[in-house]
């Protein structure tokens, strides 16, 4: 896991009023909370500070982070960061909310899904979907692995790989549905669509000439004599 620095301040002002000061000060408000505190302690951080740490990894969300509170009797706290609140507009973030960890209780995490391998299924025209791009891991912080590893190389058409079949580090274990679909190779499409559209076609050349009777039927006598001449 990455680790990365990070700098904070105590904050007493809440409420609309003393957040956007803080915003216009170029300070971002945030809130810390975990099984190591016992309620959760408003904080602010440098706008400048959070972006350096957030561009000098590529996690994150899933890093570790040195927090250092100013004048917080401990030297600093291991921390992740669990949510970020954006401007709809801007897309700044405006809002911090930051996990204390305690190294020996488990988290849950969200651990990006990454294909390895080459399925055969995709030689012969089939289609490589990937239905699920993370999983939500539970494990010990220390085991927090970067990503899943999953081998699509048993991979034919009409085949798939779920939740239950993938087979994770000791200590790592998936919450959710076991039978969630990871990823398949679904047969090829193309013979599908130039049927149909063979048949939209035929559609529309018969709507044609049904119209083109109806036409015929409403013209009045007269018109049809004619014709006939």
């Amino acid at each position: 896991m990455e680790k990365i620095e990070l700098a904070a301040q105590q904050r007493e002002g809440i409420g609309k009023g003393a957040v956007k000061k803080m915003r216009k000060g170029g300070l971002i408000p945030c809130v810390l909370y975990g099984p190591a505190s016992k309620e959760a302690i408003p904080l602010t951080v440098k706008a400048l500070e959070l972006q350096k740490a957030l561009s000098s990894t590529q996690a994150k969300s899933n890093v570790f982070v040195n927090l250092k509170i100013e004048g917080d009797k401990k030297k600093a706290r291991t921390v992740m960061f669990r949510s970020f609140q954006k401007d709809p507009v801007k897309r700044d973030i405006i809002h911090v909310d930051l996990y204390e960890m305690l190294m020996d209780h488990k988290v849950v995490v969200d651990v990006p899904v990454h294909l390895s391998g080459k399925a055969p299924g995709i030689a012969l025209g089939g289609i490589l979907q990937q239905e699920s791009r993370a999983l939500k891991i539970e494990c010990l912080p220390n085991q927090i692995p970067d990503k899943i590893d999953v081998d699509v190389t048993s991979l034919t058409i009409g085949h798939s790989i779920h939740v239950k079949d993938i087979n994770l580090p000791q200590g790592l274990k998936v919450l959710g549905d076991p039978n969630q679909t990871i990823v398949l190779v679904s047969a090829p499409m193309a013979e599908v669509e130039v049927k149909t559209a063979e048949e939209a076609k035929a559609e529309i050349a018969k709507s044609f000439e049904v119209k083109e009777e109806e036409k015929k039927a409403e013209e009045p006598a007269e018109k049809k004599e004619e014709k006939k001449k």
